[in-house]
């Protein structure tokens, strides 16, 4: 109990403080928002390390394989799919049906190879 004796007032002498309980609300809805800020955020944490993304870079080039590279621009994932022509140590240029693309491996978040289906005429 806090002593207010000495305020001028009476109903100040009396006052019952509420404690945590004044502000809760204010706690509730900015715990509410930052839940819901965490849905809104991207995780841009790949699993591949470096050397693992040059290795399966450079098996898709040597063999000339189609493959699906998830990258994160401007906030977002892309996806892309084509053939390597050019690989170097930072980046990838990758060819698709629209043109060439330059991909820095830092930016790249997953490696797929693309099933080529192949349909013989009869």
């Amino acid at each position: 109990m806090i002593d207010r004796s000495y305020l001028p007032f009476q109903s100040a002498r009396d006052y019952q403080d509420v404690n945590m309980q004044k502000w809760m609300g204010f706690f509730l809805s900015e715990h509410t928002s930052a839940l819901s800020d965490d849905d809104k955020q991207v995780s841009y944490l790949s699993d591949l390390s470096l050397n693992q993304k040059l290795m399966l870079l450079s098996q898709s080039y040597a063999n000339q394989l189609t493959i699906q590279v998830t990258r994160i621009q401007r906030n977002n994932y892309q996806t892309i799919i084509g053939t390597i022509p050019t690989l170097s140590t930072n980046e990838v240029i990758l060819k698709t049906n629209d043109g060439h693309i330059a991909i820095a491996l830092e930016d790249i978040m997953a490696i797929t190879l693309v099933e080529e289906v192949y349909h013989e005429s009869a």
